[in-house]
């Protein structure tokens, strides 16, 4: 007997609403952990946030904790995937001294706004002090390292400006430089515009000390 198109059409959409559930729970999870912190984000509020109830939590993850190891995975997807977006986005060749280009590669790391440097910090706050969880986020955060000093690495023929430490080196400090500019903006309360202007310009100037220029 032939499936019906009735059939077809009655079935197919539980997959994708039920990716779209876990979605919003993923997104209303970042939002608060970057918000208030993984200790003050209760299953409840991440509800309450997404506009779902318990069960539908539930059907999707075990825990708080299972939904934040999940958030690193997709962070870590999503910089790498950010990286390659915006290396692809360069019409002209890659020079290392070029620092617009370190900023944009670095921004796309660890993110643009003042969220990405938010969520960024409570992952590393929680990875302190959680050893399955810093062994998931390490996990994540080498691999996204490693796909950045490659590509720098890449371009080092290119560039005619070679570098004074190993690609990985480079890419360990100026990632160092840019959660610590990111974290006293937000600190600060900065303007958005500063926040990023007084960002970029740190990372440039850290970027400098890292090429061989002579």
């Amino acid at each position: 007997m032939t499936d019906s198109p009735g059939a077809d059409a009655q079935n197919s959409p539980r997959p994708r609403s039920r990716a779209a559930t876990r979605a919003r729970l993923l997104d209303a999870a970042a939002e608060l952990f970057a918000e208030v912190g993984l200790g003050a984000t209760s299953v409840e509020a991440v509800c309450e946030r997404a506009g779902f109830t318990r069960g539908a939590f539930y059907s999707n993850f075990e825990s708080k904790d299972e939904i934040f190891l999940e958030l690193v995975s997709e962070f870590g997807r999503g910089q790498i995937a950010a990286v390659r977006a915006r290396v692809e986005s360069f019409d002209e060749p890659i020079r290392l001294d070029d620092m617009s280009v370190i900023v944009a590669i670095l921004s796309a790391v660890g993110g643009d706004d003042r969220f990405g440097a938010l969520l960024w910090t409570e992952m590393t706050t929680h990875a302190m002090r959680d050893k399955e969880f810093a062994r998931a986020f390490r996990e994540t955060n080498d691999r996204c390292i490693d796909e950045v000093a490659q590509i720098i690495e890449d371009t080092i023929g290119r560039s005619g400006a070679p570098l004074r430490v190993t690609p990985v080196e480079a890419t360990r400090i100026l990632l160092a430089v840019w959660a610590d500019s990111s974290q006293r903006g937000v600190m600060m309360g900065t303007s958005d515009e500063e926040f990023t202007r007084a960002r970029a310009d740190e990372i440039g100037r850290a970027a400098r000390l890292l090429v061989d220029d002579r």
